[in-house]
């Protein structure tokens, strides 16, 4: 069961990479509607799960439904990328509450999984999804 968990997850991140760069061009575009179908998209394909019903609730109880690091890594990634979007629009409130969120989930995971597992989490995003380019 583990190595089922593992490959799910791992799947999870590469999707997450797969539409990572779709979501910044988004950004980047000014295409409002589609960053968020794009940031929708991910969440549902990367985690199975719907974005907008995941950040109605407190942090803590959105890490407490992931089996791994990686999953509370992956949707604090796509709640930074809205945050993005909200400050390049000038909705500088909804960008705040955004990026103290993706904060607090990954404060909530390094709670639940550790520090090490945490850790882990931030190494295989980052070796799995290519970073996305700063605009400008």
């Amino acid at each position: 069961m583990p190595v089922l968990r593992y490959v799910f997850t791992l799947n999870a991140v590469r999707e997450l990479g797969r539409l990572a760069p779709d979501i910044a061009r988004a950004r980047e575009a000014a295409s409002w509607d589609e960053c968020l179908q794009g940031i929708r998209e991910a969440c549902t394909l990367s985690l199975g799960m719907e974005f907008d019903t995941l950040v109605c609730f407190d942090a803590r109880s959105v890490v407490r439904l992931f089996a791994h690091a990686e999953q509370a890594r992956i949707l604090a990634r796509l709640v930074d990328e809205r945050a993005r979007a909200f400050a390049e629009r000038g909705l500088y409130q909804a960008a705040l509450e955004d990026t103290v969120y993706a904060g607090q989930l990954l404060a909530c995971s390094r709670q639940r999984f550790g520090v090490s597992r945490d850790a882990h989490a931030a190494e295989t995003l980052a070796r799995e999804l290519h970073e996305l380019p700063e605009p400008g």
